[in-house]
Order: C-alpha cells, then sequence, then structure tokens
C-alpha cells in the first residue's frame, strides 16, 4: 500500500523527542482505556526522561516515532515493540497516536511501516508480531483488521474501564502471512 505514506517515516526514538511524548501523557485522559495494565501516577519529566533512556538504550525494546520528512522535528505518533520473546521468535507491541492526530490515517502509516521494520530487524528475527486491545476498541481492531493480523483469541473481561467489562483481544501476523510486493 501507498496512499501518501511516503512523506512519513518511523524513526527510533531519541531524547530530543521526549519532552513532547511527556506532554502527551499529561494531556491524555483516558489512560484506562489504552491498557489492561494498573496505571501509575504520572512520573516527574526527569523521572519520565530517565526511564525512557533505559528503554531507548535496550536491545529487548524499541520504540519508534513517526514524523514528516520535511519536519522530523514533530512526532505525530508512537509504536513500541516489547516483551522480545528470542525463543519464540516473536515480541508484542502496542501504539499510541495523541487525541489531536487520531482519525488521520496516521495509525495505518505507522502499522505499514512498523509490520515491514520489524519483521525486516536482524536484532530480532520475528516469526511473529502481535498486540492487545480490548473488545470495545473498534478503531484498533479495525486497524490491525486491514493490515491482515489475525484474532487469536480473547481474555474474557480483562479491562475493566470505569466498572465496564470488555475482553482483551490478541491478535497477531506471522512472517510467512506478509503479502509480497
Amino acid at each position: 500500500m501507498n496512499n501518501g505514506f511516503e512523506s512519513y517515516q518511523l524513526i527510533l526514538l531519541s531524547k530530543e523527542y521526549l519532552r513532547e511524548l511527556y506532554n502527551w501523557n499529561i494531556a491524555e485522559k483516558h489512560f484506562d482505556q489504552f491498557t489492561c495494565r494498573p496505571l501509575r501516577s504520572q512520573k516527574s519529566y526527569d523521572e519520565y526522561v530517565n526511564k525512557m533512556m533505559d528503554l531507548i538504550n535496550s536491545i529487548k525494546e524499541k520504540t519508534y516515532i513517526l514524523v514528516k520528512k520535511d519536519n522530523n522535528s514533530i512526532p505525530l505518533g508512537k509504536i513500541r515493540l516489547f516483551d522480545y520473546n528470542p525463543r519464540n521468535r516473536s515480541a508484542e507491541f502496542g501504539y499510541y497516536l495523541p487525541k489531536h492526530n487520531r482519525n488521520k490515517g496516521l495509525g495505518s502509516i505507522i502499522l505499514e511501516q512498523f509490520i515491514n521494520i520489524s519483521f525486516e530487524d536482524s536484532d530480532y528475527n520475528l516469526n511473529k508480531l502481535y498486540a492487545t486491545t480490548a473488545s470495545n476498541n473498534i478503531s484498533s481492531i479495525k486497524l490491525l483488521e486491514k493490515y491482515k493480523f489475525r484474532l487469536d483469541g480473547k481474555l474474557r473481561e480483562h479491562y475493566w474501564i470505569n466498572e465496564n467489562k470488555y475482553d482483551q483481544c490478541v491478535y497477531s501476523i506471522l512472517k510467512s502471512e506478509l503479502i509480497k510486493k
């Protein structure tokens, strides 16, 4: 696919982008809808930078940010590869767009580029990428299915959002399932 995507690129997260990502965390009012993991109070900027620098220097995780090629100083969204399992050659990923960048097609740009980067990354030699999402996150489900991720299964009532219970959907794609261009 190529729908004007060539004017954007994913780049590895570096320290120069941390202030903007921290600001996204401060501004986001609905983190409870994006994770089933326990929510923690916001760290100070210095604590955030220390944590993120550890992640930036880690081989087990990689965070990419989406930027416009003609203005790479402003991050538009992020996607992170984590929970790398070298034995099974698999890794989980999660993506995030700040509210002002949602519903603009940027999720498609991030995911398409990320799939290619991840499966080509010799540090990991991946066979499988997977993501989880709440059963009420229709936008995320549609995005994953658009890129041929398959529903592997559900964890029942795994997300509790404002006392509402939702299943956690586990989606994956195998390297062998990628359509060769």
